[in-house]
């Protein structure tokens, strides 16, 4: 990325002479950029090496007079701007700590000027000053840029980093200290800290990235991984939070897993998430372990599940569709509410009407849906019959 430089145009009155009075004073007005420049973090962390710093500063005073006296910019300072916009980028300045120092330059020449200025310049000094604000924009803009591009491409770049490493994590179970060290680090979370791990459905994979974005966005350490294609997020729960925030994932279609307790314990959350991802349909928000047991437990069976519900279902299949929707209803909203009274109130219909489905099913099936064992049964089996 580069912006070209403004065409030289030779100002009028004093401004020219005092920018040649202040390049052969270069160091002078170099002096007091610096002085400034480090007081500030993270330039007083020597965040950039100081011998860059200052070559930065050398160049930055001379092409901006230059720009201001009309004069000539050398080549050695044509990509001056994004040289800088690079470096500060790359060394993870703030953007607004190094807009700040950029337009510092402002305040160092102008200065500079009314030193240098007689008593009859003054006011034509002060009308050239929009050219030296010019000269400082064009070349903050050019700076700022630059950086944004480079900002960009170190992301990208840490990302994959992240990216790798929670990888091999996963692959390797965590089972290498150093790796989860290595991991910790790099996501900026604790190891002995609790996560929330979740995974979206195929290919509804947009809401859980658009949650992703949210918590970032709130201070919330969260790295999302790409796992069979599947999106999986992975963040740090606040200290003292048991469980995950219900507005962390609030209508977000997923599988979330048990919370996991250490950073450690992630690989076996992140396979139980998209596991559940898999094989529920997320409907509306957040399905859990407990939420759609069953339906893990029927896509783990595979044939045997195909047997089971063969035996316990097949004598409904010699009734008619209406009968078969009716007791199939009625055992749904007994299995959720275990009461014949709730469900008679649910369905609009007598207790003793229920009563007798509950009846008719148990000749059907096998299952008294008042056993807990032959409910566990119909459940399992109806699941397998939907798998």
């Amino acid at each position: 990325m580069h912006t070209s430089l403004p065409v030289p145009v030779t100002p009028e009155g004093p401004l020219r002479g005092l920018v040649r009075s202040c390049l052969e004073d270069l160091d002078e007005l170099v002096a007091v950029f610096l002085a400034e420049l480090r007081s500030m973090e993270p330039y007083a962390s020597d965040a950039v090496p100081w011998p860059e710093l200052r070559e930065h500063a050398e160049g930055s005073m001379e092409l901006l007079l230059r720009l201001v006296g009309g004069l000539a910019v050398p080549d050695r300072l044509a990509d001056l701007c994004e040289r800088i916009g690079r470096s500060r980028a790359q060394a993870g300045v703030p953007l607004e700590v190094l807009l700040h120092a950029v337009r510092f330059d402002f305040r160092v020449l102008w200065e500079a000027f009314t030193r240098r200025a007689s008593e009859d310049e003054l006011p034509s000094l002060v009308h050239g000053a929009s050219r030296v604000w010019d000269a400082v924009d064009h070349h903050t803009t050019r700076i700022h840029l630059a950086y944004l591009a480079e900002a960009a491409v170190v992301a990208r770049e840490q990302e994959h980093e992240r990216a790798q490493l929670v990888a091999r994590l996963l692959s390797t179970g965590a089972r290498d200290p150093q790796v989860v060290a290595q991991v910790a680090t790099a996501l900026d979370v604790g190891a002995d800290a609790d996560f929330a791990v979740a995974a979206a459905p195929l290919p509804d994979t947009r809401p859980l990235r658009d949650a992703a974005d949210d918590l970032a966005t709130r201070g919330i350490a969260v790295h999302l991984q790409d796992v069979d294609r599947r999106p999986v997020l992975i963040a740090q729960l606040p200290a003292g939070t048991a469980a995950v925030p219900h507005r962390w994932l609030q209508d977000v279609p997923c599988g979330l897993a048990p919370v996991a307790r250490t950073l450690a314990g992630v690989p076996r959350a992140v396979r139980i998430a998209a596991e559940l991802a898999g094989t529920s349909a997320a409907e509306s928000g957040p399905r859990a372990l407990t939420d759609v047991w069953s339906s893990v437990a029927a896509a783990r069976l595979g044939e045997l599940g195909d047997a089971l519900a063969a035996e316990v279902f097949g004598p409904m299949r010699g009734i008619g569709a209406g009968e078969r929707s009716r007791l199939l209803e009625t055992a749904a909203a007994y299995l959720r509410t275990g009461s014949a009274g709730a469900v008679a109130g649910e369905l609009y219909c007598h207790r003793n009407t229920v009563l007798n489905r509950m009846r008719r099913i148990a000749d059907l099936t096998g299952c008294d849906l008042t056993r807990p064992d032959q409910a566990a049964l119909f459940t399992i089996a109806r699941a397998c019959g939907r798998t």
